[in-house]
């Protein structure tokens, strides 16, 4: 009986060393490194889940096990999503791409030409990006001009995807994606920001979550080692 207490201790204290984390898809390579980083430093293992907001949103509803939310502040504070502890990661940057055969065209008046026939954003409602990329096409006067040409996709990740096998001539992504495909893609342009609403991004503990796991998550995100990766990915 005493060896079955010792192992069931044992199986406890290891499920008690992991943590799962939920993001928005499009900063999935900056928390994947955010992650490791950390696994290695605490020995505590992150379960990662990606999505858009609203599916991230759904799953928090019908599952326990999630802990940490990152993404976009204005989006969690919509969707009513309770949290008990709050780190800020940075500023989100809207930026338009074009795919490699069209390397020669660097301005956003480029939109507008006969060669560039399928622009991609993801969902206008669904995805921080999407509703970034739909405010700046209104305030900048573009969207009536472009409409016909706007494709809607799940996220901006599938967005760079399409852009990447060239079936898009451009596309509306956020800078992060961007850094981790810019070598198989054309020219990039950062939207002004005064274009559309700010992006702040952070990640919360989820209310009634907190424990000692995520608190060793909250003080990592604050430090050097942190801060260098989130800037590496445009944060």
């Amino acid at each position: 009986m005493r060896i079955l207490f010792l192992i069931f201790g044992f199986y406890c204290s290891l499920m008690a060393d992991e943590i799962y984390l939920a993001s928005g898809s499009g900063y999935k390579r900056a928390v994947s490194e955010l992650s490791t980083a950390f696994e290695q430093k605490e020995q505590i293992k992150v379960n990662q889940i990606y999505g858009n907001m609203q599916q991230i949103s759904e799953q928090i509803k019908y599952s326990d096990k999630i802990a940490l939310f990152i993404g976009d502040e204005d989006f969690i504070d919509k969707l009513k999503i309770a949290y008990s502890q709050k780190a800020e990661l940075g500023e989100g940057s809207l930026v338009l791409v074009f795919s490699k055969d069209h390397q020669n065209i660097s301005n956003i008046e480029g939109l507008s030409l006969d060669a560039i026939k399928k622009i991609g954003l993801p969902d206008t409602q669904k995805t921080i990006y999407g509703k970034a990329a739909d405010e700046f096409l209104h305030h900048s006067k573009l969207f009536d001009m472009l409409k016909n040409k706007l494709n809607i996709f799940q996220s901006a990740p599938q967005v760079s995807t399409y852009l990447i096998s060239g079936e898009l001539d451009a596309g509306f992504i956020n800078k992060t994606d961007y850094l981790g495909i810019k070598q198989h893609i054309g020219k990039m342009i950062e939207i002004d920001k005064h274009l559309y609403t700010p992006i702040k991004i952070v990640c919360v503990v989820l209310q009634g979550k907190q424990n000692a796991q995520t608190d060793a998550f909250i003080e990592f995100l604050s430090s050097i080692e942190a801060k260098t990766i989130l800037n590496k990915h445009g944060l």
